[in-house]
């Protein structure tokens, strides 16, 4: 079953690497290159920085690369309730209610997110495919670093 999972999981990656995903796009978020990058890298079942830290209602691309031959997921928890985001790379990124849900990037694929931190606090992501015990935190400041 977990086979089948998997399977299903790097199909649905395969055929919507076809595509460049804008989602929610955030008019606010300029596309050009004049946004700061912060990049964080899946590597032996790692995520490097383990933190990263952001400014309170500064546009950020955040990208997030696989650098593994192994699929991993990033799944931020709370980080962009409530925000407009435009995501873009070969991942899988999925919805909820809430809004992004998880991103499943494929081995030595990336995915970049794009969007305006609205609210500081420290938020948590993982990756939670079976066996990865991946953690990270991005810590959304008002102050200057």
């Amino acid at each position: 079953m977990r086979l089948q999972i998997l399977a299903a999981a790097l199909l649905g990656v395969c055929v919507l690497s076809c595509f460049d995903s804008d989602v929610d796009a955030d008019p606010s978020v300029p596309a050009d290159s004049s946004v700061p990058v912060v990049k964080i890298s899946a590597r032996a079942r790692t995520f490097i920085p383990a933190v990263v830290y952001l400014k309170m209602g500064r546009p950020i691309a955040l990208v997030i690369e696989n650098e593994d031959v192994e699929l991993h997921a990033f799944v931020p928890l709370l980080l962009f309730q409530g925000v407009n985001i435009q995501v873009t790379g070969n991942g899988a990124p999925e919805f909820n209610e809430t809004g992004l849900a998880r991103d499943l990037i494929p081995p030595k694929g990336k995915a970049e997110i794009r969007f305006t931190p609205r609210a500081g606090g420290h938020f948590s992501y993982i990756c939670d495919l079976p066996g990865h015990q991946m953690r990270g935190e991005i810590i959304v400041t008002a102050d200057s670093l």
